[in-house]
């Protein structure tokens, strides 16, 4: 599944939704198109939800989204209190039109992988 585009999507679901924990977010999630065809495919749901989960918590770790995580012994509860300022800055970047192909770009000159906070730092240089 393409980062960018989980990335992507879990901003724009704690925008618009604005679910209060990671459970909503899943439930949110597969109103978007990527999630529905990823669910269709042979592919292993845990793997959707695992990288959704690391792209949420990359996202609370960074500032972006402001949240509460409490690791438990078999599961981490992630609670929601919206977007930071930051976040509805790189969302509305991410938005725009070009940013995928400029994100890439910045990606492959500096010869990184797509992590969320490889994607965190190159949409920074763009933000800001």
């Amino acid at each position: 599944m393409n980062k960018f585009d989980i990335y992507k999507m879990v901003l724009e679901i704690i925008a618009d939704k604005n679910p209060k924990d990671f459970q909503e977010l899943l439930d949110d999630a597969q109103r978007y198109q990527l999630v529905k065809d990823y669910i269709a495919s042979d592919n292993v749901n845990q793997f959707l939800i695992d990288d959704i989960q690391e792209t949420t918590l990359s996202l609370i770790n960074d500032g972006l989204i402001s949240g509460i995580v409490s690791p438990l012994k078999y599961v981490t509860l992630i609670k929601f209190n919206g977007l930071t300022i930051a976040g509805f800055q790189y969302l509305k970047k991410l938005r725009e039109e070009d940013t995928k192909n400029q994100v890439k770009k910045i990606l492959e000159e500096n010869g990184q992988m797509s992590t969320p906070q490889t994607l965190t730092k190159a949409i920074s240089k763009l933000v800001f």
